[in-house]
């Protein structure tokens, strides 16, 4: 068997100068390849490639054998590192639509109310795509804690402060927003299964959150009208409890005739008022004093301010001068009076208890419409292959690293012993190494 070629057969320009004997028989190849000859000792001491080609062939067993050890170390690496899987979860936002605000129509002016234009939220807030409002609402805070907490990820991933675990878990997850209007939500984790059940919990977090945020234009109305709501069932309970108290202290239970009439027309009278009232104060967040609609509406709340005035308390000029059969209240009994008021107040709170609650029921049902638009259109599977490491391509690329360094450092090797026989060279090298061994001494025989 043929014995393996050593450094010293195939790279005679590295060791020391040959013998005498295989200069003589080995002379033309010696004059080819000896360094006195290459390239190196020309006047610009330039390297040819073919000098490089020759270093790389006599240290070939010795560049492979080192990238080989390289290559094995790093497969033993990468097979201790945790498998780390991906599950990734898509889902299609709401999209703009026309709602149940044309509804709104039948009560007038009321409808500018709830902002019947449709930009939602992204155009309140100025957003150019629409999609980031969605993706702030996955990397919120309230998002990640709940998730945090339906998982234990602070066990998971081994952290005290709950800062810590929203850190490991924003590293964990990426929010994207695709070009074709898809949301898609990567989570990566050890075991895949729970990066499945992260990744949708994400959409069923984003649904939980939506349903407390006014992000819509529905959920704008629904949260409005419910305010108003709420209000006016406060005030409907203390008018009828304050009736219920006017009719214990003066025993009338219901007045007939023009009080009758008196009270239907102011409680109608208040109802357009209060109607106009916030019909004025939309209109004025986007409207001057100087707009014509809100020049109008100010003149018809000042006539129908002026006709209960004169209903309430009998002026010259009143519904009883101008030959209107109904009397003004400042005519009709105390005890009457009291009474009288009291129903009024009733009515009022009831009509516009009524006029709330109706919208509240539509603003209520666009709002289940809109919230229905979050469609997932993948959800997350339990992936079946992981996603890092990638360990046949990081093996490939440490026995490349290592093939490019040891030949680099072949090279540069070779290029030393080659420099080094130059004595100056020599000289100045040894210099060197007793100036880092020792300091310097002076003449005297003390360090300088």
């Amino acid at each position: 068997m043929a014995m393996m070629p050593t450094e010293t057969n195939t790279e005679p320009f590295l060791d020391e100068p040959v013998s005498a004997t295989r200069a003589t028989v080995n002379a033309p190849l010696a004059q080819e390849t000896s360094p006195e000859n290459s390239s190196w000792d020309s006047p610009e001491d330039s390297v040819d490639l073919l000098d490089l080609a020759l270093i790389l062939a006599a240290r070939k067993w010795s560049i492979l054998l080192f990238s080989f050890i390289v290559a094995i170390i790093t497969a033993i690496i990468v097979l201790l590192v945790p498998k780390t899987y991906t599950a990734i979860a898509t889902m299609m936002p709401p999209q703009k639509q026309n709602s149940a605000a044309s509804m709104l129509g039948e009560l007038g002016g009321l409808a500018s109310l709830v902002g019947g234009g449709g930009g939602g939220a992204a155009s309140v807030l100025g957003l150019k795509n629409p999609d980031d409002l969605y993706i702030g609402l996955l990397r919120s805070q309230t998002v990640a804690d709940a998730i945090i907490h339906r998982f234990d990820l602070g066990q998971v991933y081994k952290t005290k402060l709950l800062s810590e675990t929203r850190g490991a878990l924003k590293g964990h997850t990426k929010v994207l927003a695709e070009k074709s209007s898809l949301i898609s939500i990567a989570v990566q984790d050890h075991d895949p299964k729970r990066a499945a059940a992260v990744a949708n919990a994400y959409v069923a977090q984003l649904h939980d959150l939506m349903s407390h945020l006014a992000v819509t234009d529905a959920a704008q109305r629904r949260l409005f009208f419910q305010q108003q709501v709420d209000l006016e069932k406060s005030a409907l309970a203390k008018a009828e409890l304050a009736l219920e108290n006017t009719e214990l202290k003066t025993g009338i239970i219901q007045p007939q005739g023009q009080a009758g009439a008196v009270i239907a027309t102011i409680m109608q009278l208040r109802a357009q008022i209060s109607a106009r009232q916030v019909e004025l104060g939309a209109l004025r967040t986007s409207a001057t004093d100087q707009n014509s609609e809100v020049v109008t509406l100010q003149s018809q709340l000042q006539g129908l301010r002026q006709q209960l005035a004169d209903f309430e308390k009998g002026h010259p000029g009143s519904a009883a001068v101008a030959g209107n059969p109904l009397t003004p209240t400042s005519q009709v009994p105390q005890a009457s009076l009291e009474y009288l008021r009291r129903m009024r107040d009733v009515k009022y709170h009831e009509t516009l208890y009524e006029l709330m609650a109706r919208q509240y029921e539509i603003a209520r049902v666009d709002e289940a419409k809109q919230s229905q638009m979050i469609q997932v259109v993948d959800p997350a599977l339990v992936p079946d292959r992981r996603s890092w490491p990638p360990r046949t391509l990081l093996v490939l690329l440490a026995f490349a690293l290592a093939a490019i360094l040891s030949s680099f450092w072949a090279i540069l090797h070779a290029f030393f012993r080659h420099k080094m026989r130059d004595p100056m060279v020599a000289a100045k090298s040894a210099k060197l190494k007793r100036l880092l061994i020792a300091p310097p001494v002076s003449d005297a025989g003390a360090p300088e």
